[in-house]
């Protein structure tokens, strides 16, 4: 039996507005006027029509889709899934809020790995958990996620919900399907399998996974398709759970340009390989350069690497020189990890000048 938060569990909440693309559905013909939406009416010379042009006050002037029913459709494609196995949310940060919503009421364990991505414990505490912090392990060296001891602290706890960022923010590691798979199948059935995988796309290793049963895995249009300041995402996930999301997510919360521009994105494929391919290259040149400057650079399959320096004062000390040159890398605030800086794999990182200070402050 799925299990949802307690307040969910024997309720169906139904959204009052269902947005035209439905209604169309519904009656068999296109709407060919919306006077029923309570929308502005067009004006001549709007400061959106005059900054960027009509298509986009048309855009902005009129409510998107709720459903956001074209991305669903298209992410469903490229990922081997039915449309029913998608819902679409501003960001893989807000998926993960609506997932604890949806699996989570206060007082409920969850389990993640100490240090790993900050925004799952933050929006953990907001809905009432309790958060239990498994360390990382070591692989020849490289701290990773462990995910026996995950899914052993799980297990002990009761844990509702069991996340992992898979690669992994902020360390850039990396499990393979069958290692995942482990984890699933060692957790309670009703343990829901929160698989952050905003960074996958990177990872020359991932193999296609589709649905998997109590699990939701998080994709991103911010990284690969060039999409950070429009705040789209989608997550994968068996038709039940996707059906309660729909429930209680937040109606309206993709703009109509977010979609239209995700739509262009995911039509374009060959944009998403291009910045996949240049950032791949710049990851590597940019590792190559601080090992060769003597740094310990972890192996990453994202759009970043991660440095680790002997303690953090070492790794502030860097930060700072940074900022003070107007250059702003990230130190996790975790205190597991703020031995590390992270840095985007990107032309301004692989400067001389900034190298230098990553080395030596």
């Amino acid at each position: 039996m799925t299990r949802y938060a307690r307040h969910l569990q024997q309720r169906t909440i139904v959204n009052p507005f269902q947005g035209l693309p439905r209604l169309e559905a519904a009656i068999g013909r296109r709407i060919v006027s919306r006077i029923g939406s309570n929308e502005s009416m067009p004006i001549a010379g709007h400061p959106l029509a005059t900054q960027w042009g009509e298509a986009l006050y048309e855009l902005a002037r009129l409510y998107p889709d709720p459903y956001a029913t074209a991305i669903r459709e298209r992410a469903a494609s490229l990922n081997g899934v039915d449309a029913a196995n998608v819902v679409v949310d501003a960001g893989a940060d807000s998926l993960i809020a609506l997932f604890l919503r949806a699996r989570v009421s206060p007082g409920d364990v969850v389990v993640c790995t100490a240090g790993t991505y900050p925004t799952f414990r933050y929006f953990a505490e907001g809905v009432g958990a309790e958060i239990v912090e498994v360390p990382y392990t070591e692989q020849d060296g490289v701290p990773v996620n462990d995910l026996p001891a995950l899914a052993a602290a799980a297990n002990a706890h009761q844990a509702v919900l069991v996340y992992l960022a898979n690669p992994d923010n902020p360390t850039g590691t990396f499990h393979p399907r069958d290692a995942v798979a482990g984890l699933r199948a060692a957790l309670a059935d009703d343990t829901l399998l929160l698989l952050d995988e905003a960074y996958v796309d990177f990872c020359a290793a991932a193999e296609r996974q589709g649905v998997l049963a109590n699990t939701v895995r998080l994709r991103t249009l911010s990284k690969a398709h060039g999409l950070a300041g429009l705040r789209v995402g989608y997550a994968i996930a068996p038709e039940e759970w996707i059906t309660k999301a729909d429930q209680i997510r937040t109606q309206f919360a993709v703009s109509s340009f977010a979609q239209a521009a995700a739509v262009a994105v995911l039509d374009a494929p060959h944009c998403a390989d291009t910045i996949i391919r240049d950032t791949c290259l710049l990851r590597e040149q940019l590792a190559g350069a601080l090992r060769d400057g003597g740094l310990t650079v972890l192996p990453s399959h994202t759009n970043f690497v991660c440095i680790v320096y002997p303690d953090a004062d070492s790794a502030l000390q860097r930060q700072k020189a940074l900022l003070q040159q107007g250059i702003a890398v990230h130190r996790p605030p975790h205190p597991a990890m703020q031995h590390i800086l992270r840095v985007t794999a990107h032309p301004d990182a692989c400067q001389d000048s900034t190298i230098a200070l990553l080395r030596h402050g």
